[in-house]
């Protein structure tokens, strides 16, 4: 049996054993009783959120019991190299012909429970026919083969599947002569698209041998018959005449493509009939990754309509789509199975992947001895994707932890060189995150700006001769479409930085701040902070400016600029703006600060110099280490929390307000539980 998968449950023990009919030890149990044809269920998560995983482990549970087929539709070929680099719109096929005949071969596989493997007749006359049928091309290769060749030829095929003439040994010799004829034709060209390859040459051979039992080729033939009432002739000329319209140019396949795939599931009802039904012989698995891609709705949508015809039988699909899980019934959550079919949506009932748990992360990582604060930082980079918490859970095992936990303890785990080659941890996780690399490198450069169009300003800053509208565009477009679930900033009115995914920014700033010479860091900052003026009215610096201003390292203005704050806010609208600049990334290690002219003012004017010297001391104390605790890189530090409640103390003596009483109070053990700035919040209304 496969491995667990967190929050998985309702899945491999519930819906798909109750659809299939086994559990994943062989089991029987009842199959569920399905509204109309078995649904599929297509599971939705972001990158990284274990969907390929759990395809997998359901392939690996279910392959010695069932026919199964799985395909990855994102990949060339679905994941078969011989059905690699093929296009989509060539004359003898199609992307769906590639996938149909790749589920039918894998599915046509004997296993051990299965008594008689599955056939598909209806399926391989049509994609032998759509694949290798020529109309009455005529070649100028001098090796060609002539035009009364092939139409001999056809002739031969459609005695072949009609079952005509002698017995079956006849029958193979002509097949066989039909398959030649037509191989050497593709190989000179008469294709217009170069020599039969991949899906279209394996159709013949494989296919082929499938139609010469003449009871199951006339059943073919009939159903064919029956399907193609709008074309005339008998069932073979209406086999040529389907033929001719997949070829027409600037056609519509679609409606073609549905008559294939209603074959399929024609093959699949005939297979199965009622005895089997009634006998609950465990159906067919597909497992199906990437459905978002153009392909997926190519096949499922007609494969859901077909499935509804009377008496049809159709497969269990279980399918895994990039998408926003939030927008779905959550998959933990799901609980009887027929109470879950109640959620169908058009034959589909989607559910949402969970996202991984800090509790989860212990049985990632095992029983192995490790530092109490690992599962914390796993968390925080991984963001609940379960794939991010594998990888950082394999580099924690290849690094020692030799780092105090006020030593920056995460950076040897993100800078953990890995074991295939392939760069740092963080290259692995924004690899997977980010596939092509010039994005990668794109967001990279712009994840510090706070707001779109604080991002707009640093990309026309930084590369004027770049069109920023296509960039930008292209940038936003990838945010927008990844599904990333966003994360709000408290005290900005629900505004969220650029990269609104807490996770991702976090590793994309991590690369910038090891990448970037120190120079570039600043030039980059300072464009930012730049489009945050302030608006002349006394302590009216915006939090974003002091926030690049502390990423620039100028602690002491900052210090200035919020003690002079105090006097103009409430303590808990200041409490918030502390969190935003808290929140600043940390420069590079080799980073000078250099002190620039800027609305950064004098302290706070209090009425006794004493008195503004210990809550200078104090405000200055609380950013240092709330900012040193609100690096990502660092874990819980007890002095630094120690350091902070003090501050916020002091701070409470001078000014007893609830916001005051109730940030010292709550934020020692928030600061302990791994939370950082700027999500260290007080309670909404409070104030002095």
């Amino acid at each position: 049996m496969g491995e667990r998968l967190h929050g998985m449950d309702p899945l491999f023990d519930g819906l798909v054993p109750d659809l299939v009919g086994l559990d994943r030890n062989g089991g029987r149990r009842t199959r569920a009783a399905t509204p109309g044809a078995i649904p599929v269920i297509e599971l939705v998560g972001g990158r990284c959120s274990g969907r390929t995983t759990l395809l997998a482990t359901l392939s690996t549970d279910y392959t010695p019991l069932v026919p199964l087929a799985r395909a990855d539709l994102a990949e060339p070929g679905f994941g078969d190299p011989l059905l690699a680099d093929l296009p989509d719109d060539r004359p003898d096929g199609s992307h769906l012909t590639d996938l149909l005949y790749l589920l039918s071969y894998r599915l046509g596989l004997r296993v051990r429970r299965t008594v008689q493997p599955l056939r598909f007749p209806r399926l391989s006359l049509g994609l032998l026919v759509v694949t290798a049928w020529r109309a009455d091309e005529t070649s100028t290769a001098a090796t060609a083969v002539p035009p009364q060749d092939l139409r001999r030829a056809e002739q031969r095929l459609r005695e072949v599947i009609s079952g005509n003439g002698d017995g079956e040994t006849e029958r193979r010799v002509r097949l066989a002569e039909w398959i030649e004829a037509h191989e050497r034709d593709l190989s000179d060209g008469t294709s217009r698209r170069g020599p039969l390859k991949g899906e279209g040459r394996a159709a013949l051979r494989t296919s082929a041998p499938r139609l010469l039992p003449s009871r199951a080729n006339r059943g073919a033939l009939r159903w064919w018959d029956d399907r193609l009432r709008h074309e005339q002739g008998d069932a073979v000329q209406k086999l040529f005449g389907f033929v001719r319209d997949f070829r027409r140019p600037g056609g519509n396949r679609l409606p073609l493509e549905a008559s294939l795939i209603a074959a399929f599931l024609a093959d699949l009802t005939h297979h199965y009939g009622r005895l089997r039904r009634r006998n609950e012989v465990p159906p067919p698995l597909i497992l199906l990754d990437n459905t978002h891609a153009p392909i997926g709705a190519r096949l499922l949508g007609p494969l859901r309509r077909e499935a509804l015809g009377k008496d049809a039988m159709g497969p269990v699909v279980v399918a895994a789509r990039l998408g926003d899980p939030t927008a779905h019934s959550a998959l933990r959550e799901v609980g009887d199975t027929s109470d879950a079919f109640g959620q169908l949506a058009d034959g589909v009932l989607r559910l949402g992947l969970p996202t991984l748990e800090r509790g989860d992360i212990d049985r990632v990582l095992g029983t192995a001895d490790r530092p109490p604060y690992l599962p914390l930082l796993i968390d925080r980079f991984a963001g609940g994707r379960p794939g991010s918490a594998r990888t950082l859970a394999r580099a924690a095992a290849a690094v020692a932890p030799d780092h105090a936990p006020d030593a920056h303890p995460a950076a040897p785990l993100l800078d953990a060189v890995r074991a295939d080659g392939g760069g740092s941890t963080v290259d692995g996780l924004l690899a997977a995150l980010l596939p092509e690399p010039a994005q990668c490198d794109r967001l990279v450069e712009l994840a510090p700006a706070l707001d779109i169009a604080a991002a707009r300003r640093l990309w026309s800053g930084l590369h004027p001769e770049d069109p920023l509208k296509g960039r930008m565009e292209e940038a936003l477009e990838l945010l927008e479409g990844i599904c990333w679930a966003p994360g709000s900033w408290p005290g900005t009115a629900g505004s969220v930085p650029l990269i609104a995914d807490p996770a991702l920014r976090i590793l994309l700033l991590h690369r910038l701040r090891t990448r970037t010479a120190p120079e570039e860091w600043r030039e980059i900052h300072q464009y930012l902070r730049s489009g945050y003026p302030p608006d002349g009215a006394a302590g009216s610096v915006p939090a974003a400016y002091l926030h690049h201003t502390l990423a620039l390292g100028l602690t002491d203005e900052v210090v200035r600029s919020l003690h002079h704050w105090l006097a103009h806010s409430t303590p808990a609208v200041w409490l918030a703006s502390l969190n935003i600049v808290c929140a600043a990334p940390h420069p590079p290690a080799a980073f000078e600060a250099v002190p620039v002219d800027g609305p950064c003012g004098g302290c706070r004017q209090d009425a006794s110099p004493a008195r503004a010297e210990v809550v200078h001391r104090a405000v200055a104390r609380l950013l240092e280490a709330l900012w040193e605790q609100s690096d990502p890189l660092n874990a819980p530090c007890p002095d630094r929390i120690d350091q902070v409640e003090s501050a916020l103390r002091t701070l409470y003596d001078h000014e007893p307000t609830d916001a005051y009483r109730q940030a010292f109070r709550h934020w020692s053990a928030r600061l302990g539980e791994g939370v950082q700035a700027p999500h260290l919040t007080v309670r909404e209304g409070t104030g002095r």
